[in-house]
């Protein structure tokens, strides 16, 4: 028997198995049939191996509090169960863990699943209190009362709304929070051809998995892949560069700080994305909680395979339709460049690259500061290929396949303007 994608393994001593739960009475026996964490004292060298197109996730889900619970090694948020023959949400069919729990291909399928299905005629016409019991009932040792409550004030509405009702940013905000919920502990993210995958599960990967020339951690995004990339600021209020990583404040372990560029422009001037995406989490400018360092919107979003990544701050005007889990395409209006006084009006960005994709990838910070003026610079139409390598090298860009293209730049609200003048503190 061979595995394939979605296909979850139990391993402990050389042993494995494809069942749902552990086979304790096979494997311990005289363990207490009555008791589900007996384990005979080894609970903590029984491994859970789930097998995606980018990793083998590996886990200890059955030990609470331990690395790699089912949410994440199923790339599950929601922690949404099935059956055989049940709807299709994304998830590799027929592919289950314990429980039950559904297994998709990438968390961003998973966290789209919760969605679908609250959409779907089981939750539309149910209140949120209505929804949580039966999404989180109490027979499973839940507290659908107090879900259905913190979802509700999260959304500043009450548990008694229809689910049918709540609009695709107010239905994004209840996904992130029955994501936090749920929770996610973080496992390890092993490449096809680890040494740390056993043998009794390296032999039944397709190819042989020891063999597999690359690590499989690429093999989603074909290895290295390219993003067009056209500049953030709106040429006609670009002024100057303000330092890049590693320069002034951009220091630290964060790397959305410590790779910041600071991108000068006037006041008001818009604010595009510069390349096509999903917003991650948004932060709404709320000027009284403004620093001297500190200030303004901010915005995380990803590309569309959660391989790279940007930080955006600084901003104000950022329109309704910037939320978390919209789609978003280069050359959409983000927002404004906000003028804080003391310090010189700028974007502030910062890029990342994710070797291994989200959430598990290695986030590694990358300094196209000089790029980025050089296309600020440049004709207001120019967009860029940039190659990622997906092994830990500098992103290239490819200036020569440089080409033309007509940028959204949608949404701008009348009322910007680029007309106010930057002040000459040094940047933030």
């Amino acid at each position: 028997m061979g595995l394939e994608l979605g296909d979850h393994v139990w391993y402990w001593n050389h042993r494995i198995s494809f069942a749902l739960d552990i086979p304790r009475a096979d494997w311990f026996p005289g363990s207490n049939p009555s008791n589900p964490t007996d384990y005979k004292g080894h609970g903590k060298e029984i491994y859970n191996f789930v097998v995606h197109a980018d990793e083998i996730a590996r886990g200890r889900p059955h030990m609470r509090n331990y690395e790699g619970s089912y949410a994440w090694l199923n790339n599950n948020p929601g922690n949404i169960t099935g059956g055989p023959g049940g709807p299709d949400f994304g998830q590799y069919p027929g592919k289950f863990n314990w429980h039950n729990f559904l297994i998709f291909p990438t968390w961003a399928d998973g966290w789209y699943a919760i969605a679908q299905l609250l959409r779907s005629n089981l939750y539309v016409n149910l209140s949120i209190l209505e929804a949580f019991r039966k999404y989180a009932p109490e027979s499973d040792g839940n507290n659908p009362v107090a879900y259905a409550n913190s979802v509700a004030a999260a959304l500043g509405i009450s548990a008694s709304t229809r689910v049918g009702d709540l609009a695709d940013s107010q239905m994004a905000v209840m996904q992130n929070k029955i994501q936090e919920i749920e929770g996610a502990i973080p496992g390890a993210s092993l490449t096809w051809n680890s040494d740390e995958i056993p043998v009794e599960i390296s032999d039944l990967l397709p190819g042989s998995g020891r063999n597999v020339g690359r690590p499989r951690a690429l093999v989603r995004a074909g290895g290295a892949f390219t993003i067009d990339v056209s500049a953030p600021v709106d040429p006609s209020g670009f002024t100057q560069g303000l330092g890049g990583p590693g320069q002034g404040g951009h220091v630290g372990l964060d790397w959305y700080i410590r790779y910041g560029m600071d991108i000068g422009g006037t006041a008001g001037t818009p604010v595009y994305a510069s390349f096509d995406g999903h917003v991650t989490k948004v932060k709404p400018h709320n000027p009284a909680k403004d620093t001297q360092k500190v200030y303004g919107a901010e915005i995380f979003m990803r590309s569309g395979n959660d391989m790279m990544g940007a930080f955006c701050t600084h901003l104000t005007d950022v329109p309704d339709s910037v939320f978390v889990g919209a789609q978003v395409s280069r050359g959409d209006f983000l927002g404004t460049v906000y003028q804080r006084t003391g310090v010189p009006s700028h974007l502030h960005m910062a890029l990342v690259e994710i070797i291994g994709g989200a959430p598990g990838g290695q986030y590694q910070g990358v300094d196209l500061y000089q790029f980025f003026l050089d296309l600020e610079a440049s004709d207001p139409e120019t967009v860029v290929p940039v190659q990622f390598w997906q092994d830990g090298s500098p992103p290239e860009p490819l200036w020569r396949s440089a080409r033309l293209g007509v940028l959204h730049h949608s949404q701008v609200p009348e009322a910007a303007s680029a007309d106010a003048t930057a002040a000459g503190s040094p940047a933030a």
